[in-house]
């Protein structure tokens, strides 16, 4: 039976303008770091594992796994826990310095959440929590019909997967936890919004930035025309996030890791804006075709004037100077191009400007890119499963 180690930790994650944060965390095994959001667990439906939390805490530390039925420790159903009559946590915790196994065989197939289940108002927002990924019995990432959400003949399949996991971070209150002080929750004011733990434009780095050792994962989507983009939505904080992404409406599939099909009726609906709700998952398709674009025809854009060639200071447009997808042209002076082959790029936000921001200055929050490339390697988009979740198919 797999094993998969979570151990509770602290650290400090940074932010794009400078700030570093006390924040507990899940780590791989006593030497890793303290991660946001934790190690992505990715388990197969019918297959039992083991999540081992060792918690170096200075309070009892729990598992929850909400969509998830008949989680045991020690051959036994988990169960709340009281101190004095008190409820301490929702489920079998560990206490400081000890630790305790849970064993759980997913039933179905999709994307949950894992979180602390001892109290969660305080230890979910300082970040322990992380991605559980329910691969389908008959998954299999060799044949394209297979290569499901969930499962043959669902009208799932996908050509590359993301996880983007939303939170947010009030600094005062994680301070407050670093000097071991109460916190009066009323006063929670969140200044940082995070996707995969780190605010934008950190979003768009690559996965193990070095000078993020804590923030391990990045948000960058990247895809060629036409394929299927998985998209996994989670909502891991407290409050509601409208993600957008730009060029195409998603196609939803699943919502709470539940298929949405009515017996032989598909259920599946476009939407402009997906609400991602605090605790919520949601599973969507995203495809850009271009307009008129094919493999045939590569011209999928009029070219734009010469008032929309500077987006931004001179410098930092992200435009390619050319209509042509996968070819590069002049570009005009002064206008410096970043793309590395005519890749198109569309934005991937939250429709509440506040939490487009850090600490109020725009841009940051929940912001990332979707790059469409003419030629994209097969090794980005993949949740390596043989590794149990060392990446978020970001970059590998």
């Amino acid at each position: 039976m797999p094993t998969v180690e979570l151990w509770a930790k602290d650290g400090y994650v940074s932010t794009p303008d400078g700030n570093s944060i006390y924040f507990w965390g899940f780590a791989r095994s006593r030497e890793g770091k303290a991660q946001l959001p934790g190690p992505a667990i990715i388990a197969r439906q019918g297959e039992p594992l083991t999540v081992r939390l060792v918690n170096l805490l200075p309070e009892p530390v729990s598992l929850s796994f909400p969509g998830q039925i008949g989680v045991t420790v020690d051959g036994s159903p988990v169960r709340p826990q009281y101190e004095g009559g008190k409820l301490v946590s929702f489920t079998n915790h560990a206490l400081p310095g000890e630790s305790v196994s849970y064993t759980l065989a997913p039933t179905s197939p999709g994307t949950f959440l894992y979180e602390s289940g001892s109290n969660p108002p305080k230890q979910v927002p300082l970040g322990l929590y992380g991605a559980l990924v329910v691969r389908p019995a008959d998954y299999n990432p060799e044949i394209k019909e297979y290569k499901t959400a969930y499962g043959y003949g669902t009208d799932t399949a996908f050509d590359r997967e993301y996880l983007l996991i939303t939170g947010e971070i009030d600094p005062e209150f994680h301070q407050a936890a670093a000097e071991g002080r109460p916190y009066e929750l009323s006063r929670y004011k969140p200044r940082y919004w995070t996707l995969n733990g780190r605010s934008a434009p950190d979003t768009m780095l690559p996965d193990s930035a070095a000078h993020l050792p804590h923030q391990p994962y990045g948000a960058m989507i990247m895809a060629e025309p036409g394929e299927k983009v998985l998209l996994r939505y989670i909502g891991a904080g407290t409050a509601h996030h409208p993600l957008h992404p730009h060029g195409n409406h998603t196609r939803v599939l699943a919502l709470d890791g539940r298929l949405l099909r009515n017996g032989a009726f598909d259920r599946s609906y476009e939407r402009f804006t997906v609400l991602v709700g605090a605790g919520q998952t949601c599973d969507q398709i995203y495809q850009w075709f271009g307009l008129g674009y094919s493999p045939e025809n590569p011209i999928p854009t009029v070219l734009p004037n010469l008032r929309n060639l500077g987006i931004g200071d001179a410098g930092w447009t992200m435009w390619s100077g050319s209509p042509y997808l996968g070819l590069k042209g002049d570009i005009p002076q002064g206008v410096v191009s970043f793309n590395e082959e005519g890749e198109y790029y569309f934005m991937l936000h939250s429709h509440q400007e506040f939490q487009i921001t850090n600490w109020g200055e725009f841009p940051g929050g929940l912001m990332t890119m979707i790059a469409v490339h003419p030629h994209l390697s097969p090794d980005r988009g993949v949740l390596k499963e043989s590794e149990r979740g060392t990446g978020y198919g970001n970059s590998v």
